[in-house]
C-alpha cells in the first residue's frame, strides 16, 4: 500500500532530508512568493517530524498541521494536495471521522488521520534537453546559491563543519540506516572550538547526542558549557563528564530529571560539570586533555631513552678505543642502566601527574 502511494515519477524517500530537497528544487515552489513558501516549508516539516523512519510514513493529523503552521485547514489541505500534485508526498490512507471509522474491540469509534508517504523525483526520471536530472538527497546543501535559508549564514558558516549527507544513490526504496532528520549545524566530538559560532555547534551535537538536554536550545547549553570550551573542553570531554566523576567512578544514570523543563536540565548539566571543576571554580584537564598529555610526556621519554642509548652506545665506543676490557665496559652499561630505572622511579613519586589516571578517565 505504501509503494502504491507514491506518485509517477517518484520513489519513496530514503531520509527526510530527500523530501525537503526535493521541495527546494521544485520549479512550481520557486516560482510562489515567501509567504507561500513558508507555509509550505511549515508543512512539509511538521510531516517530516512525526515521520516513521522504517517505513518513511507519517500521520500528523489535522490538529498537529494546523498548531505547527499556524493556518486554517483549509490552507493546510490545499497545501497537502500541492504537495501531492508535486510528487513530494503520497497519500497511503484518507482519514476518516469517527462516525464512519470500524468500531474497535471495545466498540468505539474514534477518528482516524491521513497517513502520507514521504517521496522524492527517482533519479531515473525523464527530463527535457536543456533540464537538469532531480538531484540525490542532501546535495542541495552544497549549493548554498539555490536555497534560501542559507543566504544569510554567508559570514558565519566558517570553520563550522559541514552538515552530515546521505549516500549518494539512497534515494530508492532499499533499506539504509535511518538518523532523525536534524537542520542544526554539527560539530566533530574531538575538536576545540574558538568561535561563539563554534560553541553552539558544539552545543548542538552535545545536545542531539544526550537525549535528555534536547529540551534546552543549543544557545542554552553553550551558555551553561562556555567556561569549559574556553578551557578547551570538546564535545567527547563534556559527554564524559555528564556520565563519569573525576574520580573514575560512574554517576548515577537516574541522575537527570525526567522533565522537559529547561531550566530544570540547565541546573542538572551545571551540577554534574561543577564536579570538574576547582575550589576556585575554574575546569579541570578533560579526558581529552589528559590523554594529549599522557602521549606527549609518553613521547618525551622515549626520546629521552633514545638520546641514553645514543650516548651510552658512544661511550662503549669511546672505552673500547681507550683499551679497557668488553667485560668492564659492560658491568658499567648495566649499572648505568640501574641508575637510570630508580632515577625515573624517584621522578615519578616526586611527580605523580605523570602516572597514568583511572581508567575511567583515561582515552
Amino acid at each position: 500500500m505504501v509503494l502504491a502511494a507514491v506518485p509517477k515519477g517518484s520513489v519513496r524517500a530514503a531520509h527526510g532530508r530527500q523530501t525537503m530537497a526535493a521541495l527546494l528544487h521544485h520549479e512550481s515552489y520557486a516560482a510562489r512568493n515567501r509567504n507561500g513558501q513558508a507555509t509550505i516549508m511549515a508543512v512539509l516539516r511538521a510531516l517530516i517530524e512525526r515521520a516513521d523512519y522504517d517505513t518513511m510514513t507519517t500521520r500528523p493529523g489535522w490538529e498537529a498541521l494546523i498548531t505547527a503552521t499556524g493556518t486554517s485547514r483549509t490552507t493546510v489541505a490545499r497545501v497537502l494536495r500541492l504537495l501531492v500534485a508535486w510528487g513530494v508526498i503520497g497519500r497511503v490512507a484518507a482519514g476518516r471521522q469517527a462516525k464512519y471509522a470500524a468500531a474497535g474491540p471495545d466498540g468505539e469509534r474514534i477518528n482516524e488521520a491521513a497517513v502520507y508517504v514521504l517521496c522524492t523525483p527517482s533519479p531515473l526520471a525523464l527530463v527535457d534537453k536543456v533540464g537538469t536530472p532531480p538531484a540525490l538527497g542532501g546535495s542541495h546543501l552544497n549549493k548554498k546559491e539555490l536555497t534560501h535559508t542559507r543566504a544569510q549564514e554567508k559570514n558565519i558558516s566558517h570553520g563550522v563543519a559541514p552538515p552530515r549527507l546521505i549516500v549518494e544513490g539512497a534515494a530508492s526504496g532499499a533499506p539504509t540506516a535511518q538518523v532523525p532528520w536534524r537542520p542544526e549545524l554539527l560539530w566533530p566530538a574531538h575538536r576545540t572550538t574558538k568561535r561563539h559560532v563554534q560553541r553552539v555547534a558544539a552545543a548542538s551535537e552535545i545536545r542531539y547526542r544526550s537525549f535528555p538536554l534536547r529540551c534546552m536550545t543549543p544557545k542554552d547549553v553553550a551558555s551553561s558549557c562556555r567556561d569549559f570550551f574556553l578551557a578547551g573542553w570538546t564535545v567527547a570531554d563534556i559527554l564524559h563528564a555528564l556520565d563519569w566523576r573525576p574520580d573514575g567512578t560512574l554517576w548515577p544514570h537516574s541522575g537527570a530529571p525526567d522533565t522537559k523543563d529547561a531550566w530544570r536540565m540547565r541546573g542538572w548539566l551545571r551540577h554534574r560539570l561543577s564536579a570538574w571543576r576547582t575550589e576556585a571554580g575554574e575546569p579541570l584537564r578533560s579526558r581529552d586533555q589528559q590523554a594529549a598529555a599522557r602521549a606527549a610526556a609518553l613521547r618525551r621519554e622515549q626520546e629521552a631513552e633514545r638520546r641514553r642509548m645514543l650516548e651510552r652506545q658512544a661511550e662503549r665506543a669511546a672505552r673500547l678505543d681507550a683499551g679497557d676490557s668488553p667485560a668492564k665496559v659492560t658491568a658499567m652499561a648495566q649499572i648505568r642502566v640501574i641508575f637510570d630505572a630508580t632515577n625515573r622511579k624517584r621522578v615519578a613519586r616526586h611527580y605523580p601527574a605523570a602516572r597514568p589516571v583511572h581508567p575511567g578517565t583515561g582515552a
